[in-house]
């Protein structure tokens, strides 16, 4: 019988104006085979394991660092008696475009490198620090907060991207990128565009490929198709202005994509089961 994974949409402050959540994690024995449409990093800071990124395991052990990229198939074992304890952090594609970072850590280019590392003491220790007090903050509501998570999120990526450059220089200068690498572009450009009048051939005319060719790419890759994908995106945006802001709803669908706020409806209530009035009543009542 063929298992499916899981797919992870909801995760905590997501719907809000920086879509970002930092926690401690312990895994004793196994967390199941699942994807998800943000990005996640994990930092291993005791315990032994192992971990499958579609279909490629990697060992964890204190020092290992990971970095998931949107719909991205992994699943997480802890070693017989072994606690694996880490630090998960899970934020928006959109993060990445805020920090001047998108290009560099989601391109072509990067389906070739390694999603993990394993970290010398010296910068094991450095990345611990920075992340104990990411949490701190996550946890307490100082003054611009937000601004010094992004920075120290910023600087974490950062020393990950240079030390799996190094790890993998090798790799980097012999690899050849292949057409199917164009799926995370397009995914990027779709995260950044979703308001505008987006389509399938629109697409595939920008990245140079068949409209059949990239409609399978969204199977492949994404395991959904380009509409549904399309519809989640611009939701997802809906809600984080639902609950963050007093525009008018009528506003919102145009803002975020749809032209007709009857489909705009829609779609949004086969998504959230509610309409968008009620979304946000519900949430700004929590």
């Amino acid at each position: 019988m063929t298992t499916f994974p899981m797919y992870l949409s909801e995760y905590p402050n997501m719907n809000t104006t920086f879509p970002f959540h930092l926690s401690i994690h312990r895994i004793q024995e196994h967390f199941p085979s699942h994807r998800h449409d943000y990005l996640e990093f994990s930092l291993v800071i005791e315990g032994y394991g192992s971990e499958l990124i579609n279909g490629k395991e990697h060992k964890m052990e204190p020092g290992t660092f990971t970095f998931i990229l949107p719909y991205q198939i992994h699943e997480i074992s802890a070693a017989k008696e072994s606690t694996l304890v880490l630090f998960n952090c899970i934020f928006d594609l959109g993060l990445l475009h805020n920090l001047g970072l998108l290009n560099s850590l989601v391109k072509t280019e990067e389906i070739l490198l390694d999603p993990y590392i394993k970290i010398d003491a010296h910068h094991f220790s450095r990345m611990r620090s920075i992340l104990e007090e990411m949490l701190e903050e996550y946890k307490e509501n100082y003054h611009h907060r937000d601004i010094l998570i992004k920075a120290k999120l910023a600087e974490i990526l950062v020393l990950f991207e240079r030390l799996r450059r190094r790890n993998n220089s090798t790799h980097v200068s012999s690899g050849k990128t292949t057409k199917k690498g164009i799926i995370w572009e397009v995914i990027q450009y779709i995260h950044i565009h979703y308001h505008d009048d987006i389509s399938l051939s629109h697409l595939a005319n920008k990245f140079h490929v068949s409209v059949p060719y990239l409609s399978e790419l969204f199977k492949e890759h994404v395991g959904q198709n380009f509409v549904h994908f399309l519809h989640e995106v611009r939701i997802r945006h809906a809600c984080s202005l639902l609950t963050s802001t007093t525009i008018p709803v009528t506003d919102i669908a145009l803002e975020v994509g749809y032209r007709s706020f009857q489909t705009f409806s829609r779609v949004f209530r086969d998504q959230k089961k509610l309409t968008p009035t009620a979304y946000r009543k519900t949430q700004l009542s929590k």
